[in-house]
């Protein structure tokens, strides 16, 4: 009987110079299909730090921070909004404040519509006196138009005494995205049924996106040396007119302490960015503060947005530190904590409302 040779089915493997991307043929695409995407962001001027008071509040609602988003080239669209600040407070002891915000819309007919409120409570637990606040709200119902997405703070339950409250860099970011249902598997051959319409700015945008997950700080019993890089992530925006980027950072933060030895710890994160002439940038700096009860663990997801409203065209690196951590002057920390998983996304689109001409 025969002896069979073996079909050799692996063919030499092809080297490519070295920098040159090796693109794969997937085939035709699948559903979901690429989305259409219209994103703004901005950040607003906030409230300098002023005394207050139950009998002397602030002068209410505040306005804190809008951006206008246009969906009229989108076909059943959805938007997502997300809101986050400093919030600065100076307190006695004892005391404690509550703060609501409120986002509203208002679109092309002139109507305000409340999307929600969301409240933050802070209260004299220890000695860094910066809080991050954010929320998030998802907008399946809007209106096929140009809309504004604003965020008021419209209530300040305060103590009797005087306290110092400011809220800085309030940044808001609105993301639209196309979810018209009608469109077919290849989506490169099917005319989409949605209506044509005629374009007003912004356009629906080009993206560049690149994300990075950094080094965990596991299960310390002591505060790390400072400051530390946790993440950095890059992004060439060589080829957009007047881009604008949008950093998304995010961490989960966990802390074990011993029953009834409620022992809180405060970490502050600085964004920096560099470009190409290496050149530092302080972006600004958030403050984090672990849950103050008797639980034995505790663990909180910690995420914050920072919106580069005037980059210039080029390829920068975006770097998230670790820049100060302090635990307790009056209870020594006798626990430990982890820094897990810090990711960092950066995402350009052209807000030039023209293209350039060549």
């Amino acid at each position: 009987m025969p002896i069979e040779t073996p079909t050799k089915t692996c063919k030499k493997s092809i080297k490519y110079p070295p920098g040159t991307a090796v693109c794969i043929d997937c085939g035709p695409p699948k559903h979901p299909c690429p989305q259409d995407v219209v994103l703004n962001c901005c950040t607003g001027a906030g409230l300098n730090p002023i005394p207050v008071s139950s009998a002397t509040p602030p002068e209410l609602p505040v306005s804190l921070v809008c951006a206008a988003l246009d969906t009229t080239c989108l076909c059943k669209p959805v938007v997502s909004v997300e809101f986050n600040c400093i919030v600065n407070t100076d307190l006695f002891a004892f005391a404690e404040i509550l703060l609501t915000f409120q986002l509203k819309k208002s679109c092309d007919n002139g109507q305000d519509v409340v999307c929600g409120s969301w409240t933050m409570r802070r209260d004299n637990n220890f000695v860094i006196n910066n809080d991050s606040f954010r929320f998030a709200f998802c907008d399946t119902t809007p209106c096929l138009g140009c809309c504004t997405y604003a965020v008021e703070l419209i209530s300040a339950d305060l103590p009797q005494g005087f306290v110092i409250l400011g809220i800085h860099a309030p940044t808001i970011k609105t993301v639209a995205a196309e979810a018209c249902a009608d469109r077919k598997a290849d989506c490169f051959h099917v005319v989409s049924p949605c209506a044509h319409c005629k374009p007003k700015r912004p356009c629906p945008q080009g993206v560049i996106f690149n994300c990075c997950t950094g080094a965990s700080i596991q299960n310390t019993s002591v505060c790390p040396a400072v400051p530390r890089s946790l993440v950095s992530v890059s992004i060439d925006t060589t080829c957009l007119c007047k881009p604008l980027v949008v950093l998304d950072f995010g961490v989960v933060i966990a802390a074990t302490v011993p029953p009834g030895i409620p022992v809180p710890i405060a970490l502050v994160f600085q964004v920096k960015k560099s470009c190409v002439n290496g050149q530092e940038i302080d972006c600004g700096t958030w403050s984090f503060l672990t849950a103050t009860n008797t639980t034995l663990t505790t663990s909180d997801s910690f995420r914050f947005t920072f919106c580069d409203c005037s980059p210039c065209p080029a390829c920068c690196t975006y770097c998230v530190e670790l820049v100060s951590c302090i635990t307790s002057e009056a209870t020594p920390f006798a626990g430990n904590f982890s820094i897990n998983a810090p990711m960092a996304s950066v995402l350009a689109v052209d807000t030039c409302p023209q293209p350039l001409s060549l």
